[in-house]
């Protein structure tokens, strides 16, 4: 009789030792579990010491994995918090390409590769005509695949628009890429100049639908205005500046495009007509247009 009950005794104090230690209110590890089912007593006395020495000395009872855990997780974390080493790259690889540098050329360009080299085309191609022939193999693979990449995304983005040309968002979302790829610094030359105009004509179509604020609107002709410049379309460069000046007489926009074109005329005296007219309507100026306005103020000083 009492066998039995010493039997069932042990069995219920092994499925407790079992599942307070599932439920993790021992800390000793299940590896003693064999232990103390087979030996009765003794095991259970063993587990008693071991969860004792656990509480008294804490450090002790960390288990490998665990830790093997932490150390990855620290070097992890030390991974995500480090800048991106390419932010800081165009200086330094100018500086190599001037000194000649040939370990210093070839390890900023391989890193500039392993990052988005989209922001460092000016670079690169500097880079191409580097004496250094791994320098410019990297550097023209790299603008040869981005100018690729640019180029699929162009001709999906107008496949898109052109089945259905009545749809702003995709009119938007072409003219959007097609922006970024001619200020990209990638094309040149004629291929240039194709890509521009066709921009010109989506920015042309994109006012006429656009129903924005008046600084949205007018910065969206700054954009058209720019391209026009650049293409040597001065007359329609003309006129957008006419109308925005016209449609908005208290924006800045519209006064820094006639700056603009006086600078193209050679017209300082219009210049300083334009200057005028801006301090006696008194037009908000942005930072970037303050300092367009000094460079021009000092310039007649000096002149003066």
């Amino acid at each position: 009789m009492w066998m039995w009950i010493l039997v069932i005794l042990h069995l219920l104090l092994c499925l407790a030792a079992y599942l307070l230690m599932k439920t993790r209110i021992l800390k000793s590890t299940t590896m003693i579990m064999p232990l103390v089912i087979f030996v009765p007593v003794f095991g259970f006395g063993c587990l008693a010491v071991l969860e004792w020495e656990t509480r008294m000395h804490p450090e002790a009872s960390k288990e490998v994995g665990i830790e093997k855990l932490k150390i990855n997780d620290e070097i992890h974390r030390s991974i995500l918090m480090e800048e991106d080493p390419a932010k800081n790259l165009m200086v330094p690889l100018q500086e190599a390409l001037l000194m000649n540098d040939e370990n210093t050329r070839r390890e900023l360009i391989m890193d500039i590769l392993y990052h988005d080299t989209g922001e460092y085309v000016e670079v690169l191609q500097k880079a191409k005509f580097n004496d250094d022939v791994e320098v410019v193999h990297y550097a023209t693979t790299a603008m040869v695949e981005l100018q690729k990449d640019y180029e699929e995304k162009t001709a999906r983005r107008r496949r898109v628009w052109e089945e259905n040309k009545d749809s702003e968002e995709r009119l938007f979302s072409y003219a959007e890429v097609l922006e970024d790829y001619v200020d990209s610094g990638l094309l040149e030359g004629n291929i240039k100049r194709s890509r521009q105009e066709e921009l010109c004509g989506l920015q042309e179509q994109i006012l006429e639908l656009v129903k924005g604020t008046q600084e949205e609107k007018a910065e969206l002709y700054r954009k058209l205005f720019d391209n026009f410049i650049e293409l040597g379309r001065l007359p329609d460069a003309r006129n957008c500046a006419d109308y925005v000046m016209s449609r908005w007489p208290d924006l800045e926009e519209g006064y820094l495009m006639r700056i603009r074109l006086a600078v193209e005329d050679r017209n300082g005296a219009e210049i300083q007509q334009i200057l005028g007219t801006m301090k006696e309507n008194k037009i908000y100026l942005s930072a970037e247009a303050r300092k367009i306005v000094e460079f021009w103020k000092e310039d007649h000083e000096e002149q003066q």
